[in-house]
């Protein structure tokens, strides 16, 4: 089987420029899952049909894909289809064509599709020359309707607006993903006549075709009706990223982890959990996350494209980008690790703590209201409350080294480049500019001085007012 992605529309009813195929979907474009659908079938011919701003699409997904240009942005499916011809004219096997603002459909229901396929041929020696997929909608309103004869075959599709009172109380819609016996597509598509309202070509037109030549062409009903529903609004796309958010949620539930709230949080489709992880409400997982074994993700947390080890504790509001978090780390609550990371194993990066691309190794402290930016901390240190690592000097940034089991105290500047020797101490306020030699203790508070009496005074003035 070869397959055709359809997505050369403009979208118009979604009010954008954006090609409606890139609109996003949990991270990614809406067409990002129809080609993900046919890369888990297997099916190794893959081509798309573009048009709309077609260098957006060529730009995302690359050269893995043949493209065709739909030179008419109005001729229709059936046009859409006859850009790619030769793609498929002269294959002697089945083409899938689906629209590439289809992301609902399961790859179960395509497999079980094809499927239908060799077993009518094998026990009914017939040759579909065309499977459509469909279901029953107790709201039919705005599908293509299915006409079928009394013997189960679809006669033709006819759209709402041309459907009789009859038809229109038919409740078995086109779900818009075909399987088409190629030589007789070729043979049918090409006495496609142009709509007398819109002068588009209509793929669905075919079936009327083939029925008049004598093939056979069958439906084959969705399990879940939900496949069905396209997206050509904004709305649609919503409910869509409902939906398939949701299947993602219980997937991982299923798969045995905890997810309180799941109508509350987000996980995109590249994220992995390993088991035992436990989600609380509001919680977004995004891009390539990978969450070990036994962690906890509090509430409010956003985790990006990073790596959290087995065990690991992400307390609630906290933000972790494009790092990695070692195993039994806890991060926040309201802590924000940026990108380029490493928080070790048992570390604790606490309350309105902010990491930037710093590797703070095994059972590190900073519990309190820090910065800590381009550094290296080495095992067993602790940085105190209020410590800010300036490691911008205007126009260069600068790295700091603290070595094993080093003390910061709180309050204290670090100005990078600098390096506090294993063991060091550095006394809370202090402000260090250079480098402190392991074991040493370093201070540099100004002297304190007390004026007795002048407080009081410049509290309480001349007529003894405070």
């Amino acid at each position: 089987m070869k397959a055709l992605v359809l997505s050369a529309g403009m979208g118009t009813r979604f009010k954008s420029e954006k090609p409606k195929v890139m609109h996003p979907i949990l991270g990614k474009p809406m067409l990002w899952y129809v080609l993900r659908l046919l890369k888990e079938l297997n099916i190794p011919d893959i081509a798309l049909v573009v048009g709309y701003r077609e260098e957006e699409i060529r730009s995302y997904f690359g050269e893995d894909y043949i493209y065709y240009r739909q030179s008419n942005p109005k001729g229709g499916t059936g046009d859409a289809v006859l850009s790619a011809m030769d793609f498929w004219k002269d294959y002697e096997g089945y083409l899938l064509v689906i629209n590439g603002d289809a992301p609902l459909v399961k790859p179960q229901t395509v497999k079980n599709m094809q499927r239908y396929l060799h077993l009518v041929e094998e026990y009914e020696g017939k040759r579909l020359s065309a499977l459509l997929l469909s279901a029953q909608l107790p709201d039919p309103t705005g599908y293509g309707r299915v006409v079928k004869n009394s013997e189960g075959n679809v006669v033709r599709v006819v759209e709402e607006k041309d459907a009789s009172p009859e038809e229109r109380m038919i409740s078995e819609v086109n779900g818009g993903l075909y399987m088409f016996y190629c030589p007789h597509l070729f043979q049918t598509l090409k006495e496609v006549k142009p709509s007398s309202h819109t002068g588009e070509l209509y793929l669905t037109e075919v079936f009327s075709l083939m029925h008049v030549s004598g093939y056979v062409v069958r439906s084959f009903m969705a399990e879940d009706p939900v496949e069905v529903l396209g997206v050509n609004t904004r709305w649609e796309l919503a409910v869509s990223e409902n939906v398939i958010r949701l299947r993602i949620v219980q997937s991982w539930a299923e798969k045995g982890n905890t997810i309180h709230q799941p109508e509350s949080v987000w996980i995109e489709p590249e994220v992995v959990l390993e088991g035992d992880v436990e989600i609380y409400p509001h919680v977004m997982l995004r891009g390539n996350t990978k969450v070990g074994k036994g962690v906890v993700v509090g509430s409010g947390s956003i985790v990006e494209n990073s790596t959290v080890e087995e065990g690991a504790l992400i307390e609630p509001y906290s933000v972790v980008r494009n790092s990695r978090i070692g195993s039994s780390a806890v991060v926040g609550p309201f802590a924000h690790v940026r990108e380029g990371s490493y928080i070790g194993p048992e570390s604790h990066v606490g309350n309105f703590v902010e990491v930037k691309k710093s590797s703070l190794e095994k059972d590190v402290k900073a519990k309190h209201l820090s910065y800590i930016g381009d550094a290296v901390i080495e095992e067993g240190a602790n940085v105190g409350a209020g410590v800010v690592f300036a490691n911008f000097d205007g126009k260069r940034k600068h790295q700091s080294y603290v070595g094993k089991g080093a003390f910061i105290g709180s309050n204290s500047l670090i100005v990078a480049p600098v390096k506090l020797g294993s063991y060091s101490f550095v006394a809370g306020g202090s402000v260090i500019t250079k480098d402190v030699p392991e074991g040493d203790l370093a201070i540099t508070r100004p002297e304190l001085k007390l004026y007795a009496g002048k407080g009081k005074k410049k509290l309480i003035g001349q007529e003894g007012n405070v």
